[in-house]
């Protein structure tokens, strides 16, 4: 007997296969009680690591934009931030805390700790649309409905970044005009300044882009390790399609409509899965998965609120950056 939510579906016979097969699709249910808690325990580990290797990624630009904060600092802010994540929409709304933290922690040097972590985003985001766009290239045409749409994402980003920093494109466009004019150009020279540091360091702003490469690895092996939890076998999902599939997910869960991107991320996963030909209620449970063990990691981060002082100061944080703004945080 079927379990509710499960059903058999009778596929027609292929060129190579012409006898029809029964395919098999269980239901929630199934799929969460078979579940192997090994490759869950090492799906985990892989986040971790990641989750290291993004902190550190924060704590050079940090040193970068002279910041006093060491990676402990970091690494605390950084848990304290994965922690709001799971009250506040999207997958990095505890960001807006962990820039008021950040500030408050570096009160010569307020804007420039606030803007690191703005910076730390657009690097981790740069580097993942890079990553997906490779991917979707060489997989010929697996995932032709999204090569438009990252491609120009891609494109957008790429384009953004020259033309910032690019000084005759600057002054093309008027932005240095702008920030002559009297009542705004006091304001945005300092947004300006603190954010053209990065600038001036390129092996360093390479290292991060590195940290990123390796941070984006360790998640997409991660969730490959879910699928494996749940039986997902290499011939329906391969290791170069979640190359794909995660960063997907993760571009459009960050997207601040639920918190920690709860509903979303499943919707997409039973999308991206099924695109691939595989079973859509795996990518649900894998999405649901992975959403746990961050939940797991950022209770975790939430420890930190329990040291003294910690509650107080992260309060203030956030009525800094409501009050004030990044502009003068």
């Amino acid at each position: 007997a079927l379990a509710r939510g499960e059903r058999v579906q009778l596929a027609r016979g292929s060129a190579n296969s012409p006898a029809a097969t029964l395919q098999w699709q269980p239901g929630l249910p199934r799929v969460f009680r078979e579940v192997d808690g090994a490759w869950v325990a090492a799906a985990l580990a892989c986040f971790l690591a990641s989750f290291v290797c993004g902190t550190t990624r924060w704590w050079r630009l940090l040193r970068v934009a002279g910041c006093t904060s060491g990676f402990w600092d970091s690494l605390r802010l950084n848990s304290i931030g994965l922690f709001f994540n799971l009250v506040i929409p999207g997958l990095t709304g505890g960001d807006v805390v962990k820039m008021g933290a950040i500030a408050l922690e570096n009160p010569g040097r307020r804007l420039e700790a606030a803007l690191s972590a703005l910076v730390d985003r657009v690097i981790g985001l740069l580097v993942l649309v890079v990553l997906a766009s490779v991917v979707i290239l060489a997989s010929g045409e697996d995932f032709a409905e999204l090569r438009r749409p990252v491609l120009l994402l891609l494109a957008a980003l790429v384009a953004g970044t020259i033309v910032y920093f690019a000084a005759p494109l600057r002054r093309a466009l008027g932005w240095e005009r702008l920030l002559a004019h009297p009542r705004l150009g006091p304001k945005l020279r300092l947004l300006d300044g603190a954010l053209l540091i990065y600038a001036r360091h390129p092996l360093e702003m390479l290292g991060c882009a590195l940290l990123s490469l390796a941070n984006h690895c360790g998640v997409i092996c991660g969730v490959a390790l879910l699928g494996r939890a749940y039986g997902v076998r290499v011939e329906e999902v391969s290791l170069a399609q979640y190359f794909v599939i995660v960063p997907v997910a993760s571009m459009v869960t960050a997207l601040p409509i639920a918190p920690a991107g709860w509903g979303l991320g499943e919707a997409v996963y039973q999308y991206l899965f099924e695109l691939v030909g595989a079973n859509g209620a795996l990518g649900v449970a894998v999405s649901v998965t992975f959403r746990l063990t961050q939940m797991a990691i950022g209770c975790a981060g939430g420890l930190f609120l329990l040291t003294p002082g910690a509650r107080a100061r992260v309060q203030a944080a956030r009525e800094a950056v409501a009050d004030e703004g990044p502009a003068r945080v």
